[in-house]
């Protein structure tokens, strides 16, 4: 299964507008892939450009802390039938691979 989260650069995982690197995570392989985030330097649509660019990389599921997605975003990934992995705030990206 891939897994998108997107990361500062900490890697703590962060909301989508707020973070600069999206990280594909392959749960098979344990490796990842990392983009530089879709939603840097858009004004407008940046949580939906994340998104579809995730999905075409192949992601199921995102890894999120609250306040991600705005409604119409989390619509649209309910829609492609997106799994989501809520996290409290602050989780690193390799916290997350522990658990």
């Amino acid at each position: 299964m891939y897994i998108a989260a997107v990361i500062d650069r900490e890697g703590v995982i962060v909301p989508i507008v707020e973070g600069v690197k999206l990280r594909i995570y392959n749960t098979e392989t344990g490796s990842f892939e990392e983009y530089e985030n879709p939603a840097l330097g858009l004004t407008e649509g940046r949580r939906g450009a994340t998104l579809r660019f995730a999905i075409g990389k192949g992601a199921v599921a995102f890894a999120s802390p609250p306040q991600t997605f705005c409604e119409l975003s989390y619509e649209k990934a309910v829609e492609e039938n997106i799994r989501f992995f809520h996290l409290e705030p602050g989780v690193s990206f390799d916290l997350f691979k522990e658990q």
